[in-house]
């Protein structure tokens, strides 16, 4: 019956909430009031988890992380996840990944924000308000509606809040509303002589505005109607109003606590446990959030209540907050919590079955050990023992912090309670614990752990590091006796089995099977087994004690022992559930005969289903990951609510009862396209409202100079998003997809043409997928495989075929002429061969003529000299002959032979021949000498037959000198040059 109530009333103020933030048609309502009717019994465990031990797990956002003012004003989130916050200096943007940052157009604070259904996010600042909207590259804009306004109306200072109501969004300011809708603005003017407005507030579909010292004001058509009996809160500022099962609304008070609001009769306070909370503080903000309300002060944190006012969690600055101012708590889409602080942002983890155990609790160190005894939880850690009350119902208003057990600071290792006795084993030895003290049994220092022997009831055997201890509980004392002799070794993993002997495991070494004599003075027997019996290897081999029987784990897979054999074996059943690969380090059994386990870099719980089947459930421990303390691992199942388990860092509380919501979605984001080709150029900022807008409106095109891309992605997965993994593919250029990782962007160069789709997705720490991301774009060819450069192709291709034929004709007729040419040239060669031969056989001819007249010359001159000397020798022969007719006959021989001696006759000969030979070089030399005589050309012609002087002087009937003489006067007549030789000269004429 009391689930069936707490149902109800979940589901009359989740009604409320959603009335409250969508308009729906009067035929609708009760059909939407059926649908959650039904759906919300289905989903109350998620909304109503029982708030745990612990602190939560709280991120924080520095000023250095978001790069902007400390304080902050406001915070919504859009329906892709997107968080916005409200800043000093800026509008701020988180996707998980990337903090982005945009200031208002004014360069003013920016005071408030809202969401309406259409996902539209609406801001508000100094004397400016409007909305935001994606611009033609997917960068937000603000879009003012200032210029809406009535010129006179346009005086006012901050816009405190925006409240989106069925009547449309209104803009609270001091000097009135301001109502957005349909594309006009009405504005409602409120009293500047009203003392104290406040604040506002939209709540089961009805606008209040608060005013101190007058009390609560109704907007009712188009004016303020006093709520009646809220004179009595006139006295505080009422800084929340939210919808409280029944009809009902809860009031927040800045320092006179909480009232509740039944609609009629009037004011009724409310929790008196959360009171201590508003004395000295200011209570400046509240949320209503699954199962509960949360209310943020500016001096001391927050406090979350449960839906009957029962304080459950107080966070501050000593306990995990950045800062205790808050001004604002906006619920997220997965039931987590942003707080707005004045130094910082905030991100609770209140919807989560984690809690810390930590230095905020008072804890220092690293978890071993934990126990609960009665109604005093133990944690022994790396520094000491600790304590604190455990009672189902502390009330985080009057905290108990842990608090060192005296006497125990150091390295702790186990509790055990054995019988009415508290035991811790310490580095420095045994103590009994007994509330906060503790008490250092005898006995040696360094023990690991303390166990009853089974067979010997009032004995206890204790692991040391150097071998075994026996300790005899004395009432309820335990009393230390000896060191049992014969294994020297730590021991710091013991099971015993059925018949008594010890199983000690070392980490390093093996697995010893021990038998002990029957005094429990020494070891009677030792077995040791390594990789030669059946391990994987000698080290990491454990022990636990697990449904009645021994399992044992190695580097690798869980065995169970065949005493048969005297081997191990794997065990099917966990091989089955938790794979032969993993090195189980290990095995706890809680009440309900569930198996926790630590294997690998997994934590996880084994639930036996159909006999000797386990199912697994490990996803959800994700976030312990590489936490636990290596060799250490403590899991204590406390309660079926309770789980301590030990971590680097303290211990983490977890919840089973907590429901998991595995189907859980987030949206994968591409935040921005940047072109990398020549220069970085936004494409797309990534900031559309709707998740799908990359694929929507036209597809980019872009030339093929800008062929290189990089795209930037993130998911709005905010619970440990450094862990959020990407799969991402590039549809046109990428075969398959790529594998995961934690990068948040990926670039591509030199792509060629064609249309590309970029695929992203994401997946959480739990595995989780986020919704798919995709964006589309084409990259055209470059100029030169563009349709017109084609089609210029096919045109020069036309004109290069025309010349190409013309060429060839032009070719083959240049080819004929080579070859005319070719053959006149060798028809002119063989011409000219003639001609040489012919010039040449002319020049031998004329030498040999040369040769001939020289030689006519030189018989002619040797014929002169015989004749000369016959007609001497005759002349001397008339002389001494007498007879006359002898002598007639000498005289006519003498005439006869001067007649042959007469140089003119034989002249006309020669220069006859001479002519013939030289083609009239006489006459040409006549014409250009005409001072020449007849002597003179004659004496040229033998120096042309390059007769000596010698030879010339007879012919000249000169004597040589005679022929010297000449010569000069012809080089005088002809004008030569001294250093010119006559006869060269005379040769080459």
């Amino acid at each position: 019956m009391e689930k069936i109530i707490e149902m109800l009333r979940i589901f009359n103020t989740t009604t409320d909430h959603v009335m409250d933030h969508f308009v729906f048609p009067a035929t609708h309502r009760k059909l939407v009031c059926f649908i959650l009717a039904v759906w919300l019994p289905a989903m109350i465990p998620a909304f109503a988890q029982t708030p745990p031990e612990g602190i939560p797990y709280i991120r924080h956002y520095s000023r250095q992380d978001y790069g902007s003012s400390p304080f902050n004003w406001s915070i919504v989130q859009d329906r892709r996840g997107v968080v916005y916050v409200a800043n000093n200096y800026n509008l701020l943007q988180f996707d998980g990944n990337t903090w982005r940052s945009t200031p208002l157009p004014n360069r003013t604070v920016v005071r408030s924000l809202a969401l309406d259904k259409n996902g539209t996010v609406y801001y508000g600042g100094q004397a400016d308000f409007g909305y935001l909207q994606p611009d033609a590259h997917g960068e937000p804009t603000f879009v003012s509606l200032r210029s809406r306004i009535k010129p006179t109306e346009q005086a006012f200072a901050d816009v405190w809040k925006i409240l989106v109501t069925e009547h449309g969004v209104v803009f609270c300011t001091t000097a009135g509303l301001y109502t957005w809708q349909h594309d006009s603005i009405r504005f409602f003017p409120l009293d500047p002589e009203a003392a104290g407005l406040t604040s506002y507030f939209y709540v089961s579909r009805r606008l209040f505005v608060c005013r101190q010292r007058q009390g609560i004001a109704e907007f009712k058509d188009q004016e303020l109607v006093t709520v009646p009996h809220s004179e009595a809160l006139a006295r505080d500022n009422i800084t929340g109003m939210l919808p409280a099962p029944g009809n009902r609304i809860l009031l927040a008070t800045q320092q006179h606590g909480l009232f509740m609001y039944d609609g009629y009769s009037g004011f009724t306070p409310w929790s008196p446990e959360s009171i201590p909370f508003f004395r000295n503080n200011t209570v400046v903000c509240a949320a209503a959030v699954a199962g509960g309300y949360i209310l943020g002060s500016s001096h001391h944190g927050m406090l979350m209540l449960s839906d009957d006012g029962t304080p459950r969690l107080h966070l501050h600055r000593d306990n995990g907050l950045q800062h205790n101012g808050i001004e604002y708590i906006y619920p997220d889409n997965n039931g987590n919590v942003w707080l707005a602080l004045r130094d910082g942002i905030d991100y609770v983890e209140i919807n989560s079955p984690f809690t810390r155990l930590s230095t905020a609790s008072g804890l220092a160190g690293a978890g071993f050990t934990s126990w609960v005894d009665g109604n005093i939880f133990y944690a022994g850690t790396s520094e000491g023992l600790y304590y604190k009350p455990w009672t189902p119902n502390n009330n985080p208003l009057t905290p108990s912090p842990f608090r060192l057990v005296e006497g125990t600071a150091g390295q702790t290792y186990n509790l055990q309670k054995i019988g009415n006795t508290l035991l811790l084993t310490h580095n420095n030895g045994v103590y009994t614990v007994d509330g906060p003290t503790a008490k250092r049994c005898e006995g040696p220092a360094g023990a690991w752990l303390v166990q009853p022997l089974a067979k010997r009831p009032g004995y206890l055997l204790c692991g040391a590091y150097d071998g075994l201890r026996l300790y005899q509980m004395i009432g309820d004392q335990p009393t230390f006796r000896w060191k049992i002799r014969g294994f020297e070794e730590s021991a710091r993993v013991i099971e015993q089995d059925a018949a008594g002997n010890l199983w000690v495991a070392h980490g390093y070494l093996g697995l010893y099977r021990i038998t002990l004599t029957d005094d429990l003075r020494q070891v009677r027997d030792v077995q040791f087994y390594n990789a030669r019996n059946g391990f994987p290897s000698n080290v990491f081999i454990n022990v636990f004690q697990v449904s009645h029987e021994l399992v044992f784990t190695g580097q690798r897979g869980i065995y169970s022992y065949d005493a048969g054999r005297d081997t191990f074996v794997p065990h099917a059943a966990l091989v089955e559930a938790l794979g032969a690969e993993g090195h189980t380090r290990k095995l706890v059994e809680d009440r309900e005969g569930n198996i926790w386990f630590a294997s690998g870099d997994d934590l996880g719980i084994l639930r036996k289903r159909n006999g000797q089947h386990y199912e697994s459930t490990r996803t959800i421990f994700n976030k312990l990951q590489r936490r636990l303390v290596g060799g250490f691992e403590h899991i204590a199942p406390h309660s079926a609510r309770h789980v301590i388990i030990g971590t680097d860092d303290g211990f983490v509380h977890f919840d089973p009862g907590f429901v998991f919501d595995t189907d859980r979605t987030f949206t994968t984001l591409i935040r921005s396209v940047v072109i990398t080709a020549g220069g970085d150029s936004l494409l797309s900022g990534g900031s559309s409202a709707d998740a799908t807008a990359a694929t929507s409106g036209d597809t980019p095109t872009l030339p093929y100079a800008r062929n290189a891309l990089r795209f930037s992605f993130s998911a709005t997965s905010y619970e440990d998003p450094e862990h959020v993994q990407y799969q991402y593919r590039l549809e046109g250029y990428d075969a398959q997809w790529s594998p995961w990782t934690k990068h948040t962007a990926q670039a591509y160069t030199d792509l060629p043409e064609g249309r590309y789709t970029f695929h992203v997705k994401s997946q959480d720490l739990y595995h989780r997928a986020g919704s798919e991301a995709v964006y589309t774009f084409s990259i055209l060819p470059p100029w030169y495989r563009s349709y017109w450069a084609y089609a210029g192709y096919l045109v020069v291709s036309a004109l290069l075929l025309q010349w190409g034929y013309r060429s060839g004709q032009r070719a083959r007729q240049k080819a004929i002429r080579l070859q005319e040419a070719t053959h006149q040239e060798a028809v002119l060669r063989a011409e000219k061969e003639v001609i040489k031969l012919n010039h040449e056989k002319l020049e031998h001819a004329l030498a040999h003529k040369n040769q001939e007249l020289a030689s006519s010359a030189m018989h002619i001159v040797h014929s002169f000299e015989t004749l000369q000397k016959v007609k001497s020798d005759l002349y001397a022969a008339l002389e001494a002959v007498q007879d006359p007719e002898a002598r007639n006959h000498l005289k006519r021989i003498l005439r006869a032979i001067a007649g042959e001696l007469t140089v003119e006759n034989r002249w006309e000969q020669f220069e006859h021949h001479f002519n013939q030979i030289h083609q009239d070089f006489l006459a040409r030399l006549r014409r250009e000498y005409p001072g020449l005589t007849h002597n003179d050309i004659k004496l040229i012609s033998y120096l042309k037959l390059n007769l000596a002087t010698k030879e010339i002087a007879p012919l000249l009937n000169l004597t040589v000198r005679g022929v010297e003489a000449s010569r000069y006067r012809i080089r005088k007549k002809m004008n030569l040059d001294p250093h010119v030789n006559l006869t060269d000269f005379i040769l080459r004429y």
